[in-house]
């Protein structure tokens, strides 16, 4: 049977940490064991700490991997390196001061059973259900065998659905959701279909567009269901300040692959398709891939920094993750690097994309 902590520490309530980008972690390295948290100017955050993994990080606490007399847990982190281990198999970051958490129940089927924690450590709702969302907007979705829809930060059912389809988080006010023959549609918070459902795919609305698929093609629909962009792109991203990336198959290519370009949010070709891999646009800093080297561009395909990098990620804060000539750390918009790692640093970890980056 598997060994429990209980929480450690109190977990620190929201107000303990203010909303200050710059504050805020940019990224953990692992190096001869110890891993290394850092801010944006590069500097520890505090001490090496001895963890086996770092996997991100979200209102004030990172989700950590830990091990304890012989055993691993999944664990949360504050920002002065106290760590608390809840009683489950299973965490997720914290979203809207709430973290999902869960128990496998089935080995054998590897079967969950979701419920949430706020931040002092609380079980709010209980651990009861077979699926569940992050929260959104002080919104969850949970569902069992015999009920389902929305819960509040407090655990209560506010927003009951029936026994078919399924939903997801609230954006914009309005949240996907799936019917019993799992076409996609629109919501809003009193449960009422905004959008109907005849959609193969959606995402959720972000700055009033969402991405819906028609017969496998992507276009864009604002908030009266209007199709604004019509559904002719086989991938694409979303719509930032008004530009967006999409593409199109690789002409005569031996796999399935894409040919990127930009549109505006009128829906005309900004660049035609020819970038073979992309990342997303933030503040006017795009990157883009084109003969197995990145750089970065203005929303016109202009080239802005005069070098080409081996590997690259999307801009926050001014800062990108990027690789070249053996280098690595984060670079600032005029492709110096503002914060290099050791080269013997064996895994990164972008704390505000929480992804692996090396």
């Amino acid at each position: 049977m598997k060994k429990y902590f209980a929480f450690l520490i109190i977990l620190f309530s929201v107000s303990a940490f203010a909303s200050n980008d710059m504050s805020e972690p940019l990224a953990a390295y692992k190096l001869d064991n110890k891993w290394y948290i850092i801010d944006h100017e590069g500097k520890a955050k505090f001490n090496p700490i001895d963890l086996v993994y770092v996997s991100g990080y979200s209102e004030g606490f990172y989700k950590i991997y830990i091990e304890a007399d012989g055993a691993k847990f999944w664990g949360f982190m504050n920002q002065n390196g106290e760590v608390a281990v809840p009683a489950c198999d299973e965490i997720r970051f914290f979203k809207n001061g709430m973290a999902m958490i869960a128990d496998v129940v089935d080995k054998e089927s590897e079967l969950l059973l979701f419920g949430f924690i706020n931040k002092d450590g609380k079980m709010v709702v209980p651990k009861k259900y077979l699926d569940a969302t992050e929260f959104s907007e002080g919104l969850a979705w949970v569902m069992n065998h015999d009920e389902r829809g929305y819960v509040d930060t407090n655990g209560r059912m506010v927003l009951p659905w029936d026994t078919t389809g399924f939903g997801s988080s609230f954006s914009e006010g309005l949240a996907v959701m799936t019917n019993k023959n799992d076409r996609f549609g629109y919501i809003d918070k009193q449960g009422k279909t905004v959008i109907p459902f005849i959609y193969d795919e959606v995402t959720p609305f972000i700055n009033g567009l969402a991405r819906v698929n028609i017969l496998g093609k992507w276009g864009f629909i604002n908030k009266k269901g209007d199709l604004v962009i019509p559904a002719d792109y086989v991938f694409s991203l979303d719509f930032v300040d008004g530009f967006c990336f999409v593409g199109v198959p690789l002409k005569n290519a031996s796999e399935y692959k894409p040919q990127w370009g930009i549109i505006n949010q009128g829906g005309g070709i900004v660049v035609e398709f020819k970038y073979d891999d992309v990342r997303d646009f933030n503040k006017g800093l795009g990157a883009v891939m084109e003969d197995g080297k990145w750089k970065v561009i203005d929303y016109m395909g202009n080239q802005i920094i005069d070098k080409k990098f081996d590997n690259i990620e999307s801009f926050r804060n001014n800062l990108a993750w990027s690789e070249i000539d053996g280098r690595f750390g984060f670079i600032d918009p005029t492709g110096d690097f503002a914060v290099e790692l050791p080269s013997e640093a064996e895994l990164v970890v972008d704390l505000r994309l929480n992804k692996r980056v090396k």
